[in-house]
C-alpha cells in the first residue's frame, strides 16, 4: 500500500489499527513510519498533514520505508544518553555541594553513641539522598557548633 493511500484512509477516519493489520505491521510501526516521513496529526484540522522537509513521498510503498532510507546520519543514542547523564551528574554534584559543602582537612575516626531512632533516620536519609552518613553528620555538627561560636 502506498503512503498516500494510508494518509487518505486515515483522513477518512479509518482506524490506524485496521490499516496496519491489513498491511501486516503493528500500529506502532505504521505510526512511526508516517512520523519519519513527516506526517503529524493536526488537532485543529482533525487529520494527518505533511509537516516534514522536502517533498511528500506519497507514491512510496509503506513497507519499503525504513529509518535508513530517510535519515542521512543515524544518531548514536548511547553516546547522546551518556553525554546527557554526565551533564545531569554535574548539575547534581553542584547542587549537593550547595547543600553539603565539602570539608577540607585531615579526617579522623571517632566512635559515638547515638539514639537508635536518630540513627535509623540518618540511615534512611542517607539512603534516600545518596549522601554519606559521615558527611551529613559533619555538616550538621559544624552548623550546630557555629551557633555557639
Amino acid at each position: 500500500m502506498k503512503v498516500g493511500e494510508v494518509i487518505d484512509r486515515l483522513n477518512k477516519k479509518e482506524s490506524l489499527v485496521v490499516i496496519a493489520k491489513q498491511i501486516g505491521i503493528t500500529p506502532y510501526t505504521l505510526s512511526k513510519k508516517l512520523r519519519l516521513l513527516g506526517y503529524e496529526y493536526d488537532r485543529e484540522k482533525k487529520k494527518r498533514v505533511f509537516v516534514g522537509e522536502g517533498e511528500e513521498l506519497r507514491e512510496w510503498e509503506i513497507l519499503d520505508i525504513s529509518p535508513n532510507h530517510l535519515l542521512k546520519e543515524t544518531p548514536n543514542y548511547q553516546e547522546l544518553i551518556y553525554e546527557e547523564l554526565q551533564k545531569i551528574r554535574l548539575l547534581l554534584d553542584r547542587e549537593r555541594e550547595k547543600i553539603l559543602p565539602a570539608h577540607t582537612g585531615r579526617r579522623l575516626r571517632r566512635t559515638f553513641s547515638i539514639c537508635e531512632n536518630v540513627l535509623k533516620q540518618l540511615d534512611e536519609t542517607a539512603k534516600k539522598t545518596g549522601w554519606q552518613k559521615s558527611r551529613i553528620m559533619e555538616t550538621a555538627l559544624k552548623e550546630w557548633l557555629e551557633k555557639f561560636s
